[in-house]
């Protein structure tokens, strides 16, 4: 559930008109139509429930914001689009997060200074999870990709800044949260793995490599991509014990063992039914 903070103190609202709140906040500046705003909000009722229920929640969200704060915060009232105030001053934190992430993920990341790397990390302790995490209604989901999805960027772009600065420390860091989010995101396994490399680590890298091997495994029963063997054997040219047509050759025969671990099942089966029918 959302926090509505007033005056640096919280504000308590029913689950109702929080979520009305939330709504609303993350409306465009000019609101929403009364009639999408019923059905985004009651999409289970009929058009006609739905508008009375919308009255009712948006009355409530105006009493408890006035008894509590003592503002004005839906604009237009009886309009046809229903927002909230811009007099009010509210103030989100999704937008102030999206408002500090994009213009430095729009840039060429050859471009991104130690400035704009401070940036992206006071946007990235913002991130407390999925947005309206209860929510699971239409609405909510393309603002939810949205967020997480620049975060995900965010923390991507933190990772390769670091690495070319040699700072293992803070790629780990960035990388884990992205990997906590993400744990079969090839790419991201992939960046780190570069990462590692630019500052020099090459058993991180092979680690890194391994870990992503062995989640697909795990989660989908799949090998790497190509592009991530690939990479891993340009990177393992650096460490002298291995050579790259070795690490390509070794991810061959693993693969060849698992399907031959597979078709070995398969023959016992087949052999238990053949004896059980004898």
């Amino acid at each position: 559930m959302p926090t509505v903070v007033a005056r640096d103190e919280p504000v308590t609202l029913s689950p109702s008109a929080t979520m009305v709140f939330a709504y609303l906040a993350l409306a465009p500046s000019g609101g929403r139509p009364r009639s999408v705003a019923a059905a985004q909000l009651f999409a289970d009722c009929s058009t006609g429930t739905a508008r009375r229920r919308l009255n009712t929640a948006l009355w409530r969200l105006r009493s408890e914001i006035r008894s509590n704060v003592g503002v004005e915060v839906i604009a237009n009232v009886g309009g046809p689009c229903v927002g909230l105030d811009a007099a009010a001053g509210v103030t989100v934190d999704a937008s102030v997060f999206q408002d500090l992430v994009a213009p430095v993920l729009q840039r060429d990341e050859a471009t991104v200074t130690e400035a704009d790397a401070a940036r992206l990390e006071t946007a990235a302790s913002m991130y407390c999870g999925e947005l309206l995490e209860a929510c699971h209604d239409e609405w909510v989901l393309a603002h939810r990709n949205r967020i997480e999805n620049l975060y995900l960027s965010t923390l991507d772009c933190l990772v390769r800044h670091h690495g070319e600065r040699g700072d293992v420390a803070a790629v780990t860091r960035f990388g884990e949260l992205a990997l906590g989010l993400e744990p079969l995101r090839e790419d991201v396994h992939r960046h780190l793995m570069t990462a590692y490399a630019d500052a020099g680590r090459d058993d991180l890298v092979e680690r890194q490599f391994e870990r992503c091997r062995m989640v697909l495994l795990d989660e989908l029963g799949a090998d790497p991509m190509p592009e991530t063997v690939a990479l891993y054997a340009r990177l393992a040219r650096h460490d002298r014990s291995r050579s790259a047509s070795v690490a390509a050759l070794t991810a061959e025969l693993e693969r060849a063992r698992r399907e031959v671990g597979r078709l070995t099942e398969t023959i016992d089966r087949a052999l238990g039914r053949l004896r059980r029918m004898s």
